[in-house]
């Protein structure tokens, strides 16, 4: 038989209060959480928590030590996967970028990657672009262009009418 895990519950981290908590949750990693939370305090085991809520009983046990160091606010601020790699451009140098492209200076992501290497001496691979620029707010695409034939006068008729002829 496990031994009775030990928490300080706070006042205001009720087994209802909890259970509200972790229904309202938007964000699914905070929210397998708050459930492991709900269980733990209800009574439930680490080992069944783990079992339903679909972690090990690693996690569980970190997740209770955080509950224990910070309360729920130490819960939810955690990210999974820590900070991520940095950028290879300077605050400075992203303002540049975004600023080129806000005056339509790019139309593929090919055409940024040769402006960054050009203008800053940075490698960037295209793959990593599509990351990096919806980051930054910039989008590439644009409208199709028009055929030089094209007639925008008979296709507004086109589209009112069909093809008769007036």
């Amino acid at each position: 038989m496990a031994r009775k895990i030990a928490v300080a519950w706070a006042a205001e981290d009720s087994e209802a209060a909890l259970h509200a908590r972790y229904r309202a949750e938007a964000v699914m990693e905070v929210r397998t959480r708050l459930h492991a939370l709900w269980l733990l305090r209800r009574g439930e085991s680490p080992a069944a928590v783990a079992g339903a809520v679909g972690v090990g009983l690693r996690s569980v046990h970190r997740w209770l030590q955080w509950y224990r160091e910070g309360g729920l606010t130490a819960v939810r601020s955690h990210r999974r996967g820590g900070p991520g790699k940095p950028s290879y451009l300077t605050p400075a140098q992203e303002q540049q970028l975004v600023a080129e492209a806000a005056q339509g200076v790019f139309a593929t992501a090919s055409a940024v990657r040769d402006w960054i290497e050009a203008r800053f001496g940075v490698v960037y691979t295209v793959g990593s672009l599509y990351t990096l620029l919806p980051r930054l707010g910039i989008r590439l695409k644009r409208p199709r262009p028009l055929h030089t034939q094209a007639d925008p006068q008979a296709q507004e008729a086109w589209k009112k009418g069909g093809s008769r002829h007036s």
